[in-house]
Order: C-alpha cells, then sequence, then structure tokens
C-alpha cells in the first residue's frame, strides 16, 4: 500500500474511533480536538520515537507556560496591556526554553500554548476558578496531547507495517526520508561541488528516483543551490528549518532525490558504494584501488530518469 493511502486509512480509522471514545468517555481530561492537534504535532514533529521524544514534552511545556500567562494575567487584572505583556514574556521565556533539546521543537510548544489558551479562553469557567482552575486547564491539556501523541505513534507503527516499512531510512527529529525501493544509482564522489559542500575529500551519494524517496513534514524544509556556481542548477540542499541538519538533494527536475548516509541518517553499510565517480588524475591525490571502477563521470550505463 502507497504510504498516503495508509496514512489516510489509519489515521481514518483510528481517528473516527479515538472521537467515539473520547465523546463516550466525557471526561473533561480527554479533549479529542486536542489529542488531534498533538496527532499532528507528532507528525510534524518527523515521526518515529524521535517524534514523540520531539513532539510531547514541547506540547506540554507550551501547556505549561499558557498556565503561567493566565496566572500572571488574573493576579494583575485582566487589561488589554497586560495580556500583551503576559503572553509576550511567557511566549519569549517559552521559545528560549529550545535551547534546551528536549524542549527545542518550538512549532510543538506553540500548539500546546495555544490549545491551552483556547481552552482556558472558551471553557476555563468550567474547570474551577482561580489559579487552581488555570492549572487544571493546563493539565486537561498536557494529558490529551500526551494521547494524541501516543495515537500518532500508534498510527504511525501500523502504516510502516501496510507499507512493508522503509528499508531506508534518514533525516532527523523533524524531517524523515524513507524508501522501500531500491537506490538507482551509489557512487563514492570525487567532484569538487560535493567537496565544497561536505568538506570531505570524497563523497558517498546514493540516487533514488524522485518518487521513490517520500519525504515526511516536507514543508519544513529550507532550500538553497546545491552548486553555489550554478545557483539556476536543478539540484538544491534541502536541511531541516528546526535544527539545520542537511536531509536531501532534490531535483528541480523531479528526477532523482540523493542521500549522503553519513551527514543524512541513513546507514552507509546497507547501500555500500558500487563505483568511483568524476574522479581526475589532476585531482592531486593516488587513484583509487580499492577494486571498485573509477569514472571521470557518472557510470556509463547509467541513465537519468524522466521527470515526473
Amino acid at each position: 500500500m502507497k504510504l498516503v493511502q495508509a496514512l489516510a486509512l489509519v489515521i481514518g480509522v483510528m481517528g473516527g474511533i479515538a472521537t467515539w471514545a473520547a465523546v463516550s468517555l466525557g471526561s473533561p481530561f480527554v479533549l479529542i480536538w486536542a489529542i488531534f492537534i498533538a496527532w499532528g504535532s507528532y507528525f510534524h514533529c518527523g515521526g518515529g520515537t524521535e517524534g514523540a521524544k520531539a513532539s510531547i514534552p514541547a506540547n506540554i511545556w507550551g501547556a505549561i507556560m499558557a498556565v503561567a500567562a493566565f496566572i500572571a494575567l488574573t493576579s494583575m487584572g485582566v487589561t488589554a496591556l497586560n495580556a500583551g505583556i503576559c503572553v509576550g514574556v511567557t511566549v519569549l521565556i517559552m521559545i528560549l526554553g529550545a535551547n534546551i533539546p528536549l524542549l527545542g521543537a518550538i512549532p510543538a510548544s506553540v500548539y500546546g500554548y495555544a490549545s491551552t489558551a483556547a481552552l482556558f479562553l472558551l471553557g476555563g469557567a468550567a474547570y474551577g476558578e482561580g489559579p487552581n482552575g488555570i492549572v487544571m486547564v493546563g493539565v486537561a491539556i498536557a494529558v490529551s496531547m500526551v494521547i494524541g501523541n501516543v495515537l500518532g505513534y500508534i498510527s504511525n507503527e501500523i502504516v510502516g507495517a501496510l507499507t512493508k516499512k522503509s528499508k531506508y531510512s534518514g533525516g532527523c527529529a523533524h524531517v524523515q526520508t524513507l524508501s522501500i525501493a531500491e537506490p538507482i544509482d551509489n557512487h563514492t564522489c570525487h567532484c569538487n561541488v560535493c567537496k565544497n559542500v561536505t568538506g570531505q575529500l570524497t563523497t558517498h551519494v546514493v540516487f533514488f528516483k524522485h518518487g521513490d524517496l517520500k519525504v515526511t513534514n516536507e514543508g519544513n524544509l529550507n532550500r538553497q543551490p546545491f552548486n553555489a556556481d550554478n545557483p539556476n542548477g536543478p539540484l538544491e540542499l534541502c536541511t531541516c528549518k528546526d535544527c539545520g541538519a542537511p536531509i536531501m538533494l532534490d531535483d528541480k527536475e523531479k528526477r532523482i532525490r540523493a542521500i549522503v548516509p553519513n551527514l543524512m541518517g541513513m546507514e552507509s553499510d546497507a547501500m555500500p558504494a558500487d563505483y568511483h565517480a568524476f574522479y581526475e588524475d589532476i585531482k592531486g591525490y593516488a587513484r583509487p584501488s580499492d577494486g571498485r571502477p573509477v569514472y571521470d563521470g557518472l557510470r556509463p550505463e547509467f541513465v537519468w530518469p524522466q521527470g515526473s
């Protein structure tokens, strides 16, 4: 089953069951709308175990900061100026918290903060008066968001089973790359562009067909020309907006996506290079002699796929 269809099926079914369960339970601490926000937060943070580790603490941290804002506001007196001060200060502290790796997923913190604020403003009276009631609002959001992240993790595992969980996967805590298909080319590159970008004398480069390498949370990527001397060239270096990790090389013509395994989170040993590419005797170091073919470009039989 394809990834998008599996996600639609699993999240649709699980979301329906979760809604039925939450409505039937009727608990003020199990809020289906907050569960769905946290479910999305989990996938925004890249999914998998790392996604849960990033999303859950940040969701709770955001809820705590919103609780602090409303306790301060009610003690100071509710005015527009005081509201602006309380929100400004707590949001500042919340974002500075990202200096701690555990709280590094800033968007997930915002989800927790905004959800807590929404519940307090629209239904806070149901949780009691004064600081205790505000704390209970934060607890309700925190509990619901933990549930949402757990459901996200479960749904991700089921989707992985339905899609024959990816043989190759990489990326960071916020953006993941994955493929169940084999690469179409796998080489050790000696070109100067790779040297300039990676800082490595040689670079292990793996090509996948563009449609074979899936990317989660693709909107969280920064893009820049791979070759600074040819900024209009087809290849773009994609890095994570949150942590700056290199994720992949994307092809604007949608022919390939390329991975440098040792820099982009994939296992180099799982896909050893077949040959040496772009080697010339003028490189200033000895011609490779490890038994693999050596070419002055890509292997002669390589054919660029059609753009999708």
